[in-house]
Order: C-alpha cells, then structure tokens, then sequence
C-alpha cells in the first residue's frame, strides 16, 4: 500500500485555517481514483524537531499500489484537486509519498 501524506503549514497569526476550502479540497481529493482510505489529523502538540514546528493539520490517502496512486495523481480529479489546494494553502504545504507498512498487536515483536 502507498499513501499521499499532506502536512499542512499554520495559517499566518491574522488568519485561521479556511474550513470551507478545506471541505471543498476534501471533497475534489475523495474523487480519485482508486482512493482506498483518508485520514486526517488535527496536530496538537508539537514535541521534537525543527520542520515539523509549524504544521496544523495532516491528511493522508491511502491507494494498493504506487501506480494506483500516480495513476490518481495524474487523473482529472486529482489535478482539479492539486490545483485547488495550491489556490487555497497559497502552497503551505509539504507533500510526501511513502510506501505504507502496518503491525497488529499480534505481530509486535516483543
């Protein structure tokens, strides 16, 4: 499995995070193809590290494969959605993609 993550910068001081655009962008994002899961994350805390300081909010889409994914990166949907959350961020933002492991408790090496 591989997933699209999307750390999300904090508005500047005078702003707040726009939670309609923010709804809009979910809602051209979830029309990707092949989009097998979403998950997103309201930072609380920051605890350690220098690049990480500023992030509010992090969103992660999961897809089978690294071709499932570039396949939805390139589609119509997934450019309208590119596009869209440059516009609305004013690209502050850090995007990554990573290939996705996952360990139940039975698994856990103990």
């Amino acid at each position: 499995m591989h997933k699209l993550t999307i750390f999300f910068y904090t508005p500047p001081s005078n702003q707040e995070f726009d939670q309609q655009s923010w709804q809009k962008f979910m809602g051209l994002a979830e029309k990707m193809p092949d989009l097998r899961r979403e998950t997103v994350s309201d930072v609380d805390e920051f605890i350690f590290g220098g690049q990480g300081r500023g992030y509010a909010k992090i969103h992660e889409f999961y897809f089978d494969s690294r071709a499932a994914l570039d396949a939805a990166l390139q589609s119509e949907a997934g450019q309208i959605a590119g596009a869209f959350l440059h516009e609305f961020t004013h690209k502050r933002f850090t995007m990554i993609i990573a290939e996705h492991k996952e360990a139940l408790p039975k698994e856990f090496v103990t």
